[in-house]
């Protein structure tokens, strides 16, 4: 496998180049795809156009290199002895103008050439006008100036040769490098370069001595494997890198995954192996190493941290904090309280109480850590006022007071910041009084005090009242609480400890009611006298069959009519009603109306006679009016024949079976009264 790979590393510069007219686009035209330096001459029959895919990577500021690249490619080359380099560039058309730079990438890249004047060691861009094209850095001066003196180099370093041919044209050339005295042909198989390990980590950065070929290294990077101190191996589950396309086709660095962190030994080797591609590493010039060897050494150390952070000093109200430290997710913990090892296996801790607390975190022999806080309470701060405050609303705000063992004091009226560092304060308004009291540990202590007025009943007097001439009212308080009366009439003191009073003239009076927490309620009105208003309008009453009924006009600013039949006791009706049906035997009442202030004259039906229409009434019959029951009513016709009677009659006779015309009747009332005439029936 070995032998081919390199017959064909060979094999595609000395023959497939050969086989092109036009050499453009290709990876060799950008410094990243610089071609490896691995035998002592290369030949082309062609020559490249164009600048590749990365144009401009030379500076002609500080370049010989005035037009920058031009159908140019790029060599790379590292020296294994120190001497010196040199090359000759002979062109197939010795008309053609090849120019060139050399530059020194030793610990440093490709994108550094544009900017580091300092990486170019050498440089020729002269003309070839009749020299036959020969140039190179090989000490052979001659009359042209195409050559420059040999570079003297150290081991261990890496350069870089960009070749442009200013020509027009492309007939190719060779590049001779035999007669350098340093060794830059490579021969050794590459190497990992030795470093360090945290125990923790699962990844490890490997770096390559010199360039490795990526199609000599499997996805997964099973091309090595890594054993410890003991014997243990572990092999990589993925593999990461930069490159490997057609424009960086090699690396010199990868990061290797694993499944378990290197916590369990102080040293480990990566040894090379058979990936799943069937072969192993191989550098630049097809040096592979071989199976099994050792080609790098890692030395594992401690990185495992803890950190609970600073001790604690908390306020007695504060919950304790949780304790927490991240760390390797696949750590061990050990949790100790004041030195006693607690159940508790976890990256975290809430803490039960003040004292000390120690973390220990472990992953196998080599990673361990441990931290400890301690928690400490601070000196509680008390502070309090007392009990809520009530006052009369015409009262000053008092004094409110604290105590508290801080001097540090910050008041508040309803959320509004106030005094601050004084025990007293007087508020401007009722609410909520709040002090705030703070140690010089910034511990703090609230009290809250409520200021309100003292729930004060209503008075229910009104503006003014009316009374009649000649009559009393009694004005009532309208307050049930417990307390003292004070009654003002016109100035005069009149009773005191009483919710009422009676008064009988017209004056301003004024009440004045203290509650048993002292506070004073006090009230007005006016008394005025009110004109006696006229008695309503009562008509005679009508006999019907439920009794007499009496009707009167309605009365305009009525609040309450009042009715008796013997004068009196009196009924109640409504301001709205204008009729009341009496006992049987009863033709008289009293009526009088109450307009909310004065009662009215007293109107009363006496002195009513019997009314008695004289014509039939269609709707009602024979009406008789105005007198009260018993009533005998006879009926005579035109021929004097009764032709009706009744000792009780209560207007209830329709006529029936009476032919129309002039009837007579005789009444007799209760008091023995007689009443004659006659009417005309028409129904």
């Amino acid at each position: 496998m070995r032998s081919f790979l390199l017959f064909l590393i060979g094999f595609v510069w000395t023959c497939c180049c050969t086989a092109q007219n036009n050499l453009s686009g290709m990876p060799e035209q950008d410094c990243f795809g610089a071609i490896p330096i691995c035998q002592t001459t290369y030949s082309t029959t062609a020559s490249y156009t164009g600048s590749g895919n990365i144009p401009n990577e030379i500076n002609t500021a500080y370049s010989c290199l005035s037009s920058g690249e031009k159908n140019d490619v790029w060599y790379l080359f590292r020296t294994h002895s120190a001497g010196t380099i040199s090359f000759t560039i002979t062109p197939v058309n010795t008309a053609d103008d090849y120019d060139w730079a050399v530059f020194n990438i030793t610990q440093k890249s490709c994108s550094n050439i544009y900017n580091d004047s300092s990486m170019e060691v050498s440089c020729n861009y002269d003309a070839n006008i009749g020299c036959n094209g020969v140039t190179g850095a090989n000490g052979n001066f001659g009359p042209c100036g195409q050559t420059e003196n040999v570079i003297t180099v150290l081991a261990n370093e890496s350069y870089l040769i960009n070749i442009s041919n200013y020509s027009s044209s492309q007939s190719g050339y060779t590049i001779d490098f035999s007669a350098s005295t340093a060794l830059i042909f490579d021969v050794t198989p590459p190497h990992v370069v030795n470093d360090t390990l945290a125990c923790t980590q699962t990844s490890l950065r490997v770096k390559f001595n010199e360039p490795v070929l990526c199609n000599t290294i499997t996805t997964s990077g099973n091309d090595m494997i890594l054993v410890d101190d003991s014997g243990n191996l572990q092999f990589p589950v993925s593999i990461t890198f930069v490159g490997c396309d057609s424009a960086h086709p090699y690396i010199t660095e990868a990061e290797l995954f694993f499944a378990q962190p290197f916590a369990g030994s102080n040293n480990f080797y990566l040894l090379a192996a058979n990936g799943s591609d069937g072969n192993t590493i191989s550098d630049l010039c097809g040096n592979f190493v071989n199976v099994s060897d050792t080609i790098g050494k890692f030395y594992s150390y401690n990185n495992m941290t803890v950190d609970l952070g600073s001790d604690l000093w908390t306020c007695s109200y504060d919950t304790l904090p949780v304790l927490y430290s991240a760390s390797t997710p696949a750590a061990n913990y050990n949790w100790y309280y004041n030195n006693i090892l607690l159940n508790q296996h976890l990256s975290y801790l809430q803490p039960t109480d003040t004292g000390q607390y120690i973390l220990q975190a472990y992953l196998g022999a080599i990673c361990q850590a441990t931290d400890t806080i301690v928690i400490n309470r601070k000196s509680t701060v008390t502070v309090s006022l007392g009990n809520d405050i009530n006052i009369c609303k015409e009262s000053s705000f008092p004094e409110i007071s604290c105590t508290a063992n801080s001097s540090h004091l910050m008041w508040y009226l309803n959320n509004i910041p106030s005094l601050s560092d004084t025990s007293i304060f007087i508020p401007t308004d009722t609410g909520n009084v709040v002090v705030q009291a703070w140690s010089e540990g910034y511990c703090m202590a609230f009290d809250t005090l409520h200021v309100g007025y003292f729930n004060m009943p209503l008075s229910l007097l009104p503006d003014s009242v009316a009374r009649c001439v000649n009559s009393r009212i009694m004005l009532s308080s309208g307050i049930n609480d417990d307390g003292t009366f004070l009654w003002i009439f016109n100035d005069d003191t009149l009773q005191n400890n009483q919710s009422w009073l009676d008064v009988s003239k017209e004056g301003f009076c004024k009440m004045l009611f203290t509650t048993t927490d002292g506070c004073m309620v006090s009230d007005s009105t006016l008394v005025i006298n009110s004109i006696e208003p006229d008695a309503p309008q009562l008509n005679c009453p009508i006999l019907t069959a439920q009794g007499n009924k009496f009707t009167w006009q309605p009365y305009e600013g009525a609040v309450l009519f009042y009715i008796s039949t013997d004068g009196i006791n009196y009924d109640s009706l409504p301001h709205d009603i204008t009729s009341y049906i009496a006992a049987s035997g009863i033709n008289t009442v009293s009526l009088y109306v109450y307009d909310g202030s004065c009662n009215s004259k007293v109107a009363v039906t006496e002195n009513c006679k019997p009314q008695i229409s004289t014509l039939w009434d269609k709707d009602n019959g024979f009406v008789v009016s105005g007198m009260s029951n018993p009533i005998i009513l006879t009926v005579y016709d035109a021929q004097g024949r009764e032709v009706y009677t009744t000792k009780d009659y209560r207007n209830n006779w329709s006529g029936q079976g009476l032919e129309n015309g002039i009837y007579f009747f005789a009444l007799k009332s209760a008091k023995a009264v007689y009443f004659y005439g006659k009417f005309l029936m028409v129904r």
